[in-house]
Order: C-alpha cells, then sequence, then structure tokens
C-alpha cells in the first residue's frame, strides 16, 4: 500500500543559523512573524542563501533579497511563519510547474525548504510592480504601446493556466511586476490562492475587491474568467491611472458594474481597438466574456487596424514595443471565428448586465 506522501518529504527540514528569533505562537495559535534581518542566512536543498534586503512583508510573513554563496546570484525568497499556508501555496506552485514560466510570463520557483515551523519559497528575482509603478508616477495614464506589451503577455498567462485547467484568483496590481522594464518583460506571481477550476469555491470571498468579478460578488457559479475580469481592471487602472469602480462596498461596485461608464479616451483607432478589448474583458455576463484566445487575436494585440495611410509612423513604433514581446504565429493569425458582439443595453439585472464604455 502506497500511501500519501508525509509533508516532510516536499518540506526537508534544513538549518537557519545567525540571530534571529524563533517563531512565537500567537495568542490564537497562528505563528507570529519572527524577526528575520539582513546578514542573516538561510540554508536549502539547492545551496545557502544570505539575506540582503526586506522587500516587503504582510500577514504570510516577509519577502527578502537573497544572494545565494558561491554564485551570487540573486533571489527572491518568501519566509512564510504559517505552515499551512506555505504548504498551500507550494502545492498551487507545484499546478503550473509543467508550463514554461518564460514563454508563459509566470513568476518561477527553484525550490522550497522549510525550518522550525517556516516555509521557505525561492523565487527569481524581478523589478517592481504594477502597484509600485502607478504609485511612483502618481497615477499618470500609461501610453497604449505600454498597455498592449503587457496586454499580451498576461493573455498568454491566462491561455496557459487555462490549458492545465488552473485559475489564478488574485490577479491585481500587486501580482504583475516587471522582469525587465527595458523590455517591458511582465510575470504574474504570487499563486498562493490559484486552484484547479473544477474546485472553484462558490460563495467565497476571493479575488481583491476592486479587482473581483461580478459573479463572484453576486455567489454564481464560477469558472476562469474571473482572471480575465481581474485583468480588464488591471488595464483600466494602467490606462487612467484609478480604478474604474468603487470599491468600498460590493453594492456601489455592482451597481456602477451596471449603469454607463465611461473613460476618457482619444478618437482614434488605437484607443477604439483598446477600448473596444476592454469592454469585452469586462463583459458582466462570464458567458459572453472574452476568453485568453480570443483576447490573443482581438485587432488591439495583432495591430492589424494599424494598417493604411497616416498611420505608418504610429504603426511602426508600436511593432517595435511589440517586438521585444514577439507573438507567435498562432497568435497573430486572423481569428477563424468571429468575435462576441458586444450588446449596448444597460441590463436591470446585475447579474445579466453589459458595461458600456465610450
Amino acid at each position: 500500500h502506497v500511501g500519501t506522501p508525509e509533508v516532510s518529504s516536499f518540506f526537508p527540514e534544513s538549518i537557519f543559523f545567525g540571530s534571529f528569533y524563533l517563531p512565537r505562537r500567537g495568542s490564537k495559535g497562528r505563528d507570529a512573524t519572527f524577526e528575520l534581518m539582513e546578514g542573516h542566512y538561510l540554508v536549502g536543498n539547492q545551496g545557502i542563501y544570505k539575506v540582503q534586503k526586506i522587500l516587503g512583508e504582510g500577514c504570510f510573513g516577509k519577502v527578502a533579497k537573497c544572494t545565494k554563496l558561491g554564485s551570487q546570484e540573486m533571489y527572491a525568497i518568501k519566509i512564510i511563519a504559517n505552515v499551512q499556508e506555505g504548504k498551500e501555496e507550494f502545492e498551487s506552485m507545484k499546478l503550473i510547474q509543467v508550463l514554461d514560466p518564460e514563454v508563459n510570463h509566470l513568476m518561477k520557483m527553484y525550490e522550497c525548504f522549510s525550518f522550525q515551523n517556516v516555509i521557505c519559497l525561492v523565487y527569481e528575482i524581478l523589478e517592481e510592480s504594477l502597484e509600485d509603478f502607478l504609485n511612483k508616477n502618481e497615477c499618470e495614464a500609461t501610453p497604449l504601446t505600454c498597455v498592449r506589451a503587457l496586454a499580451q503577455q498576461m493573455f498568454q498567462a491566462l491561455k496557459a493556466l487555462k490549458s492545465i485547467g488552473v485559475v489564478h484568483c488574485d490577479i491585481k496590481l500587486d501580482n504583475i511586476m516587471f522582469a525587465e522594464k527595458k523590455s517591458l518583460k511582465f510575470k504574474l506571481i504570487d499563486f498562493g490562492v490559484a486552484v484547479e477550476t473544477n474546485e472553484l469555491p462558490i460563495g467565497a470571498e476571493i479575488q481583491a475587491t476592486p479587482f473581483r468579478a461580478p459573479e463572484v460578488i453576486l455567489g454564481l457559479p464560477l469558472n476562469e474568467s474571473i482572471d480575465m475580469w481581474a485583468l480588464g481592471m488591471v488595464l483600466a487602472c494602467v490606462y487612467c491611472g484609478n480604478y474604474p469602480f468603487p470599491d468600498d462596498y460590493d453594492y456601489e461596485t455592482i451597481r456602477a458594474m451596471v449603469l454607463y461608464t465611461q473613460f476618457d479616451m482619444y478618437n482614434d483607432d488605437d484607443h477604439k481597438a483598446f477600448i473596444d478589448l476592454l469592454k469585452r474583458m469586462l463583459e458582466v455576463n462570464p458567458q459572453r466574456r472574452i476568453t485568453p484566445s480570443q483576447a490573443l487575436e482581438h485587432d488591439f494585440i495583432t495591430m492589424k487596424h494599424l494598417a493604411g495611410k497616416g498611420k505608418a509612423a504610429y504603426a511602426a513604433g508600436c511593432k517595435g514595443v511589440m517586438g521585444k514581446t514577439p507573438l507567435s504565429e498562432a497568435q497573430v493569425k486572423p481569428s477563424a471565428s468571429p468575435m462576441l458582439a458586444f450588446y449596448a443595453n444597460v441590463a436591470k439585472s446585475a447579474s445579466l448586465a453589459i458595461i458600456i464604455i465610450n
């Protein structure tokens, strides 16, 4: 009889040395965050890591920028104080290990190890998140050439996740990072709450409020299209520099979704193409929401709408930017099936509403 592998087989006990405080039990049984500091060492399965800088922290624990001794390679190590949460994130990362992280713009995990009650996940080091980027630029609108590069790469990420039946469940500005800002390379990160599509819970409070799909708010059946909605909200934020809908209360969010919504835009073909794509991503009915494969074939991504007189210079600039993130032949060929139609009626029922963006 072959039983389920013990947790220790995935999380071998390792050594942590340096001046530190061991995890403390909180009053409710949770592990309190330990005091990891610069100069500490973590010994993993593939090498020894020295903490150079604390990049961030939250209720889960901390993220540290570390160097691997001997090679001086840089990594981002996520230290999770709660063992169960660490196990869940590791299990989520195992789901996507069959996907190429470079081709599909997904964060790469190198190893996972533990000491005492603390789980360490070793990831590639990235630059800054979209949240930090927008804050640094005081929420200024982002040029469409950059929005297009971001959209294309994230559509590829969602297409890959859909192909293996996985839903990210937490797409937001914080969870998309620049892998290389100069060449506009992005990666989708933080799969801590990712699940298989057939295990999506109904009625659970998933997704951050500003990026929460209407079917999640309404407690309706869910599928991978909740990620497309969340990505649509991300692109809207990047495009206009702010959240398009209020997010203090679910009622206010739903009300804004079913009412006429207007984005400032220029009356040129490229902005029209982007707004059309955004409408299809922010389709309140998930059955009519655009899919990742369809999105990759949309004119805004393929730039077919930029052909013609008077557009040559602009088109060349756009293609130059997208040349840094090349599209495959399958992604640029015309769609064999027509795109979803956009219905201009504002429905009275929130569950059937359609967003109109002019």
